[in-house]
């Protein structure tokens, strides 16, 4: 019996021991369950669904370490304040070394690209300094005047191009063979060059019998270039007529770019580009002078002289000369500071009756080759030399673009054209080239097509200005005559090749020797001095009197 309740009690403490596991065993569960519905809400709040979760749990129980970014270098090691040093020492030097260029480097005095003067250093007034133009001068002569100038305007341009250009807010890019637009109102013309017009006042009477009133400083009135056909560029407005040649205005045109002097403006529907007129009154008399010297130390040659009018006076809108003088009034004036002896070429009275034709170029501030043959037979006229007729010549035609897009690169000018129109004389005749100490480089064609570029299209006369040129013709008069020039009369020598046996091209800006001892050593009989009228009243005239005192 003691026995039995000894069992008894055994089998009592195991179900208390197992009873203890039990629910030990199931408060663990609990305690695991609890904690996992914890972990779902909190899943839940952030966008996973619970299914989701058991869709992990199913996976590895592999713990992932969060990833680490790279640590953010420490400003203060030694590394990093060195990095520093570093990058503080190269700009400074490369400021420095932009310094003392612009500083010590020789500024350059004229833009061969642009074929103008530059700015010069102001003379200081009182007046000019309280006003502040003076030190707006200033600046203006240090922008313009940047060490290498042309090559870094050409070097921005041509980087600028690699990005294409803008157009109604759509950029282009690549090679595009015409753009059309009919969203603007100031769209322009994708024809080619077309005649300038400029209209000439009626005769006072209907009377053809009753001759007009003669002048000495105009040229005859004519009433075939007021007419116009659908392919002419629309005409000016006219006011005050002057000897028979009219002021072009037009009050309502639009300039849409200027850089410095060279202005893109649309008149009537037409896109133009143009240089305006800078030249200053002040230069007249030295100019004047230096041509009377010239004469009186050449007595026994004829001297001529030519300060060419441009497309300003013949069909760039007034309302946008910023000067006190207009071109033609300073030509006018200078003209009657000249010694009598001296024989002028009078651009206004030759071009004015030939305004209908294609003697200018709309976007580029040269004047097309038919109007420096206008000119080159005036001055044969004056020589009483003979002269070549125009269907004498080998026409030639070209693509071009102006010389204000080729200078600033402006979007709107890039696919408007022209066409460039150039004369090749057909009589026989050798060309060779000097350089400015007046020594042989090499013989080569005067008008040399196969080199033509279509954004460098003047250098197809004679190649280049800074050369001295030596042309000997078929022509037997015992004729020679040496050019003193800018850029302006280069398309004038081609149309002289039949008028003189020999023929010496000078540019006053590559010279390196007394042109008075070169005229006399060379025999000339025949001096012509030619260049626009800004070019002798700005910094370029001044170059005569230098070449005539080495």
């Amino acid at each position: 019996m003691a026995e039995n309740n000894n069992k008894s009690k055994e089998l009592e403490e195991i179900e208390k021991i197992y009873r203890e596991k039990q629910q030990a065993a199931l408060a663990n569960q609990n305690e695991k369950t609890e904690k996992k519905s914890k972990s779902v809400k909190v899943s839940v709040s952030k966008g996973e669904t619970p299914t989701g979760m058991r869709d992990k749990d199913k996976k590895s129980n592999k713990k992932v370490k969060p990833s680490v970014k790279n640590p953010a270098p420490d400003k203060n090691s030694p590394e990093q304040k060195l990095i520093q040093k570093i990058n503080i020492g190269v700009c400074a030097s490369v400021f420095a070394v932009l310094v003392v260029c612009l500083l010590v480097l020789p500024r350059p005095t004229i833009s061969e690209s642009e074929k103008r003067p530059l700015a010069t250093f102001p003379e200081f007034t009182w007046d000019s300094y309280w006003s502040g133009k003076y030190t707006e001068d200033i600046s203006n002569f240090f922008n313009d005047t940047v060490p290498m100038r042309d090559e870094l305007k050409q070097f921005g341009a041509s980087f600028r191009s690699l990005f294409g250009f803008s157009l109604d807010g759509v950029t282009l890019s690549g090679d595009i063979n015409k753009v059309e637009s009919n969203a603007s109102q100031t769209e322009v013309t994708t024809q080619s060059t077309k005649p300038i017009i400029i209209v000439t006042p009626p005769p006072a009477t209907d009377d053809e019998s009753t001759p007009a009133p003669e002048s000495t400083d105009a040229p005859e009135n004519s009433n075939s270039s007021s007419s116009s056909d659908e392919t002419s560029a629309p005409a000016p407005e006219q006011t005050k007529p002057i000897g028979g040649y009219v002021t072009p205005t037009d009050p309502a045109a639009e300039v849409l770019y200027q850089n410095g002097n060279q202005i893109v403006y649309n008149s009537r529907g037409t896109l133009y580009a143009s240089v305006l007129y800078n030249g200053k009154r002040s230069y007249a008399e030295d100019y004047a002078a230096a041509l009377n010297s010239l004469a009186a130390q050449l007595p026994s040659m004829n001297i001529y002289s030519m300060t060419a009018l441009t497309q300003n006076t013949f069909f760039t809108p007034v309302e946008f000369n910023t000067g006190t003088y207009t071109e033609q009034a300073d030509a006018a004036y200078l003209k009657t500071k000249l010694d009598k002896n001296i024989k002028v070429v009078d651009t206004l009275n030759v071009l004015a009756p030939h305004a209908g034709e294609d003697i200018f170029f709309l976007r580029d501030c040269h004047w097309q080759q038919l109007g420096a043959y206008y000119a080159a037979e005036e001055l044969a006229r004056l020589a009483e030399v003979p002269f070549a007729p125009l269907d004498s010549y080998r026409k030639g035609e070209e693509d071009c673009l102006g010389s204000v897009y080729t200078n600033t690169k402006y979007e709107g000018l890039m696919y408007e054209g022209e066409t460039f129109t150039y004369y090749v004389p057909q009589n026989d005749f050798t060309v060779d080239y000097y350089n400015s100490d007046m020594e042989f480089q090499f013989d080569y064609p005067l008008m040399p097509e196969s080199d033509y570029r279509s954004d460098a299209f003047y250098s197809l006369f004679m190649v280049a200005d800074s050369y001295v040129k030596h042309i000997k013709t078929d022509v037997d008069n015992d004729r020679v005559l040496v050019v003193i020039k800018d850029d302006y009369p280069s398309a004038m020598i081609p149309c002289l090749t039949s008028s003189f046996e020999e023929i010496y091209v000078v540019d006053v800006r590559y010279c390196n020797f007394n042109i008075v001892n070169f005229c006399i050593e060379k025999g000339a009989t025949d001096v012509f001095v030619g260049m626009t009228t800004e070019s002798a009243l700005t910094d370029v005239g001044t170059y005569l009197p230098y070449i005539m005192s080495l």
